[in-house]
């Protein structure tokens, strides 16, 4: 594997914009099944095969097809902690084509808290670029526990998503799929750097159950993404995920891939610090857009039983 980290963040800026277009694709396409879901409920199962009938839904899985090519050819280049955090380029992205199709008298907080997101998560990749180190002798063990973690934190969204607070649902349940992307990205680098060390990699049974929980994630990730776009607009789910998955790609390379060797401990201070603004930046777009105050006047108009 040849290490080449400006090409790997010059793939991962590409396909950070298929994944906003994808997502503003299949938020489309989502909306057309759900008008007026001021219950912030999820899809049923009917809303969901019909929704899978529809062309430009299969065009936005095209475009996010895309754009897990590009992430993963970044992987094959750089630590996961650096290439999956530029991903978070897909939040500017977003709102840039948001602001094409729906004005807002707060877009100057909608603007701050997207500036926030963006130069934080900025600074985070240059301070792991700076850091970072090849990955080490890799154990599958740790790997698999640390994909159980995820699994379990992960059902605590999916309630959030379906009894929490309405205005947040759309953001619980893309930070639900956020988990599960990070940990994609870290499941696919952890899979390249066993096969690459051990020829007889393919022989270890950890392997396919990482393989097996890689493929679940993946598939329950896209119907979490699929009910935060049924609960909320596009920008707020592709900010959740873009803020979250890094986090989670990055803690994993760290504390499992031993991406982190390097680290100082001014420098992991400064990330900590630095992811904090990046996901706080999402909270604030959320309470700041329109369909937060949209959702939180109707449900305080709704009559008290």
């Amino acid at each position: 594997m040849i290490q080449n980290i400006p090409v790997a963040i010059a793939l991962g800026v590409v396909g950070s914009f298929c994944f906003a277009l994808s997502a503003k694709v299949q938020h489309s396409a989502v909306g057309e099944q759900v008008e007026e879901n001021h219950a912030k409920k999820r899809m049923n199962r009917q809303e969901l095969l019909r929704l899978i009938k529809e062309p430009n839904w299969w065009a936005g899985l095209g475009l996010m097809g895309v754009s897990l090519v590009f992430q993963v050819l970044g992987l094959t280049m750089a630590p996961v902690s650096i290439v999956q955090p530029v991903g978070l380029l897909a939040f500017p992205w977003s709102v840039i084509l948001a602001s094409k199709s729906r004005g807002s008298s707060r877009f100057h907080l909608t603007a701050l808290a997207t500036s926030i997101t963006v130069l934080a998560t900025f600074g985070f990749v240059l301070v792991v670029a700076a850091h970072s180190a090849p990955a080490g002798s890799l154990s599958l063990i740790p790997v698999a526990i640390a994909a159980g973690i995820v699994y379990a934190t992960v059902s605590v969204f999916v309630m959030l998503g379906t009894r929490g607070p309405k205005p947040w649902r759309s953001l619980f349940w893309a930070s639900g799929g956020a988990l599960f992307y990070g940990l994609e990205a870290a499941l696919v680098k952890s899979i390249i750097d066993y096969s690459s060390s051990d020829s007889d990699w393919w022989r270890d049974p950890l392997i396919w159950v990482i393989g097996a929980a890689l493929i679940v994630g993946s598939m329950l990730a896209g119907l979490m993404v699929q009910q935060g776009y049924a609960t909320g607009p596009a920008e707020i789910v592709v900010g959740s995920m873009t803020a979250t998955s890094p986090v989670v790609a990055v803690i994993f390379g760290i504390a499992v891939l031993h991406e982190g060797s390097q680290l100082t401990p001014m420098a992991g201070s400064l990330m900590i610090l630095l992811g904090a603004a990046a996901i706080a930046g999402v909270v604030v777009l959320t309470r700041v857009h329109p369909d937060y105050h949209d959702s939180q006047q109707h449900e305080d108009a709704e009559p008290v039983a």
